[in-house]
């Protein structure tokens, strides 16, 4: 009995010492929500404050605003929730700038302030929301005050040739030209809305969108030129000019740009830089061409090199060389010894013979420079090619037989060396679309090398083919035609080749 008694006073004086807690009316807790980004300011402006910049007042309206070290306009923020009594599912953001606020569960991001004037202060207000769609009633808010940096232009690299050399100050085209830019704006390349560009006059510039990087100017006047290019971004501010040529440039020799007016049905390319010292070569065609159309009926196209006539290398766009070519129906290319442009004109070859051109290529490549004729090239069809004389001597007076189909044709238009080959050389193998047009005599038939006993080379090495390509013609031909004047009838085969009249 008196253990009941004892148990039943101790519930009682619990329940009168730790009566019955009342109902919670607590109620759920919003989220807070934080923003951190890289700024380091040297001024703070509150509400109330102003700036102003050229003449222009900007007043300061929101709760914090950080800095007179101006940004840029590219920002990268981050920002974070915390919710005493819940989780954070994602945040509500919205710029000074805008209408409604965006959603997102990110905590981060890369933006592109839309500039509009050459200095603004932007504000990006963020608000955590929670598990229970309650939303932080403070948001968070950071400003920045952006002042737009002018973009920048420049050539794109190796898009225009640069001579080092004063002798080389004279870059020449045809009637039509290409340029090529990079622009930059640590505002974000976005921003660049207008290119202007100039031909001479920089009264008249002449407008691009923003998002181009090339022009092609056509029909210019013959004479000399000079292109300007500047760039303008969305709030007004503009890049520096720059122009082609430019005679106050510390980079290049190159003062002047002559455009020529094709001239002809012809057109002659010397791609053999090292004739652009004496033109040797370069004289030899031109004079037998003046005999066959008149110098009123070619033209010549001077192809430099990386240190010969270094002003005018092969056109950077395959436009501009397609155009060079297809402004004429008959041309002669001839390259000798060292480096050459086919690799970068071979599309552009292919296209003008299956135009219908007929295309003489005259490659005399050396063996010595460690390149070939490449049977991939698919303006003419090789099969495989050799090195046809191993000592790199076969002397003056042998024979270069013909085989056009046709035995009187094939007298006349049998070649002779007029002097003796110095370089080892290429023989080359009709590929199954080719026809031969041109082998060595046979080697029983030649002197022997007078310090080996043996013939200069062996069997009958081929030299010229003949491809045709949609609706055109292509011959090649792999050993220097200037050295095979030895008959004097060079003038018979162009006439020939290239279907000119008596």
């Amino acid at each position: 009995m008196f253990l009941f008694v004892l148990v039943f006073f101790t519930m009682v004086a619990c329940d009168f010492f730790h009566p019955p807690l009342p109902p919670s009316i607590a109620q759920n807790q919003p989220p807070e929500t934080h923003i951190s980004f890289f700024f380091h300011p040297d001024t703070t402006l509150g509400p109330g404050d102003y700036w102003i910049n050229n003449g222009d007042t900007t007043w300061v309206l929101d709760t914090l605003v950080l800095g007179l070290d101006t940004t840029v306009s590219v920002q990268e923020v981050h920002w974070w929730g915390d919710d005493p009594d819940g989780d954070v599912i994602g945040y509500y953001y919205r710029w000074s700038f805008m209408d409604t606020a965006i959603f997102t569960q990110d905590e981060s991001v890369i933006f592109y302030l839309p500039l509009r004037t050459q200095f603004d202060i932007y504000s990006l207000y963020v608000q955590a929301m929670d598990n229970d769609s309650l939303q932080d009633p403070s948001a968070a808010v950071v400003s920045f005050p952006v002042f737009n940096s002018p973009p920048e232009v420049e050539w794109k690299l190796n898009s225009l040739p640069v001579s080092t050399r004063s002798e080389d100050s004279l870059h020449y085209s045809f009637t039509h030209h290409s340029f090529f830019w990079d622009i930059s704006d640590i505002d974000g390349q976005q921003t660049v809305t207008n290119i202007y560009y100039a031909l001479d006059d920089t009264t008249n510039w002449q407008w691009l969108d923003g998002n181009e990087s090339q022009v092609m100017i056509t029909d210019i006047p013959a004479g000399r030129h000079r292109f300007y290019l500047k760039v303008k971004d969305i709030a007004g501010a503009e890049s520096n000019v720059i122009s082609f040529p430019d005679p106050n440039s510390d980079d290049s020799m190159i003062k002047s740009w002559i455009v020529k007016e094709p001239i002809g049905d012809i057109l002659i390319v010397n791609d053999y830089a090292s004739d652009q010292v004496d033109y040797v070569e370069q004289n030899l065609y031109t004079s037998i061409f003046d005999g066959l159309v008149t110098n009123a009926g070619y033209s010549v196209w001077e192809i430099g090199g990386a240190s010969t006539n270094t002003a005018n290398t092969i056109p950077y766009s395959t436009e501009d060389i397609e155009n060079n070519l297809s402004t004429f129906s008959k041309v002669f290319w001839y390259t000798f010894r060292g480096s050459n442009s086919l690799d970068d004109a071979s599309l552009a070859l292919t296209r003008f013979v299956a135009d219908g051109g007929i295309l003489f290529m005259n490659n005399a490549q050396k063996v010595a420079t460690g390149s070939r004729p490449d049977t991939a090239w698919t303006f003419t069809d090789i099969d495989s090619v050799y090195q046809f004389n191993p000592r790199g001597r076969v002397t003056m007076g042998i024979n270069i037989l013909a085989d056009w189909g046709d035995t009187i044709l094939n007298s006349d238009l049998e070649l002779k060396l007029s002097k003796g080959l110095a370089d080892r050389l290429y023989a080359i193998i009709p590929g199954s679309t080719s026809s031969l047009r041109y082998f060595f005599e046979p080697d029983s038939l030649v002197p022997l090398d007078p310090n080996t006993g043996q013939p200069p080379y062996i069997g009958t090495p081929p030299v010229m083919i003949e491809t045709p390509l949609e609706n055109g013609l292509c011959y090649y031909l792999s050993i220097p035609l200037s050295y095979l004047n030895g008959n004097n009838n060079l003038d018979d085969l162009f006439r020939h080749v290239f279907e000119i009249d008596e």
